[in-house]
Parts: C-alpha cells; structure tokens; sequence
C-alpha cells in the first residue's frame, strides 16, 4: 500500500513537534560566587537556616555560620546505615537519608542494603526519629520535607519516592517518575507545586524543574527547565534555595560552595 508523502510528511513534523515539546526549556545560571570552606566540608549536599547553614557529608554534619565558617562538625552514626546523603532544613530540624553500603571481599553486597530517613534536631544533631523504608528502596540518597510530604531520591528504583508524613509515621503514596537518561537524583527541593532536582551520572545534566502533578503514576514526567550548574570542583551534589531569594541558591562542592543566579524564577519568597 503507497504512503501518501503528505502523510509522511505531517507525520515526520508531529514527531519533531512531540520531541521538542518533551525537552525542558534552557535557562541560564549565573554562577555568583565560588566560597572555599577552610575548615567543615559539604561534600553531599547542603541545608540553609534563617541562622546557620548546614554541611552534609558522608559522615558528618558541619554547622557553619552564614559566611560559611565553621563553628561545628559532629560524626552521626546510625545502626544499621554507614552514608549520609543530601539534607533538608525545616523548622529547627535537619532530614537526612542514611545508606548501608558494605562490600565484602572486595565486592558489594546487596543483600545488607539499608535506606533509611532520620529527622536531627538541628541544635545538637541528635537523632530524633528513624524510619527504614528499605521495603521500598535500598539506594537512598536525598531527601525532602515540604511540611507535608518526605520526598526520597533513590538509585536502586528510579524516581523520586513521596512519603506522606502523619502522627509520626511515613506512608508512601506515590513516586514521581522522570526520564531513565537523568540517573537518580542528588538533590531535592519543593517549592509550591514545583519540584526541583539535581542530576550528574545520567545523559542528562543539571538541575531539572517539574510541575508536581495532582497524582502520581507510572507515568513519566517531562520537566518544564533546566538550568546547567557547573562542576567546579566535583560533580553535582545537594542544593539549596537562599531563603528571601527564590532565584539564588548555594550548591555543594565538597571543600567549595558555590551560590547560582537562576534566570526565569522570581527574586522575591
């Protein structure tokens, strides 16, 4: 049977149609200032404080004051778990992920995977309340609290896994699927109905924008921008927003934090 070559045609510009339409929008990302941390680290990610800002590392947690010296650095330990990811900062306490990574022989051993969600007070570190939720994921990484939901950044199941958080207790209610070719997250950040993640290991890089859609399925979710954040000192690790300044946030870089303009987000709360 002959293809008419208008169909082809219309159909070959639907489908370019479809493809641009599916790629996020490129804005630009002023990087403002490079600050080197002479003492502390925040080589995982990086929470911020109306009085404090907050350094995560695989370890430990470092207490800055907001010129980025260091006034605190604690080792946290949690049975069962050996890494800490990127953090959050809301009302007072910190929110962390704690993974189990245990090689044996030289070669890494599944089976004592562990993900799990610990709050800190922030005054202290202290560890405050623990969930494991290594019956969902096993390769956690960031985490989030929106003042509603935990939001969890996973290797081992891609997608960022929402936990709804109620008299004390986490309740999965769905997983914000995105594109294989981002990896899984570094870093992540809930501002109203967006979600904003931090991606380096896939084929796509930088940090991605989504709307947060009413109910969360299988479905993959397409971002609306991305804005490219460089890696100059590692790759890309955990962010955070300035508070009063929605279109600036601080990236972590190990031994380095570094603070973005980003175009196309308004400047005020």
């Amino acid at each position: 049977m002959k293809f008419p070559l208008r169909a082809a045609t219309y159909l070959w510009l639907a489908t370019l149609l479809a493809i641009a339409a599916a790629e996020p929008k490129k804005e630009a990302a002023n990087l403002l200032k490079q600050q080197p941390l002479k003492s502390g680290a925040a080589t995982q990610g990086l929470a911020l404080g109306r009085k404090f800002f907050y350094g995560a590392n695989a370890t430990t947690l470092c207490r800055f004051d907001k010129n980025w010296k260091l006034i605190e650095q604690k080792t946290l330990t949690i049975k069962g778990a050996n890494h800490l990811g990127a953090i959050y900062y809301r009302d007072g306490f910190i929110w962390g992920g704690f993974l189990n990574h245990v090689q044996v022989n030289g070669k890494h051993d599944p089976k004592q995977n562990r993900s799990i969600i610990a709050k800190i007070r922030a005054k202290d570190f202290k560890v405050m309340q623990k969930w494991d939720i290594t019956k969902d994921v096993t390769w956690i990484d960031p985490v989030c609290f929106d003042g509603k939901h935990v939001w969890v950044g996973d290797l081992s199941d891609l997608g960022l896994h929402r936990y709804r958080f109620a008299e004390d207790k986490l309740t999965r209610d769905g997983i914000l699927r995105y594109p294989k070719p981002m990896h899984f997250s570094q870093g992540i950040r809930v501002v109203g109905n967006k979600l904003y993640t931090i991606h380096t290991f896939g084929n796509m890089d930088g940090l991605f924008e989504f709307d947060i859609p009413k109910k969360l399925t299988d479905t993959i979710q397409q971002p609306t921008r991305v804005w490219p954040i460089q890696e100059t000192k590692m790759h890309l690790e955990g962010f955070a927003f300035v508070p009063g300044k929605a279109n600036q946030l601080w990236h972590a870089q190990g031994k380095q934090v570094d603070l973005y303009e980003l175009k196309g987000l308004a400047g005020g709360k």
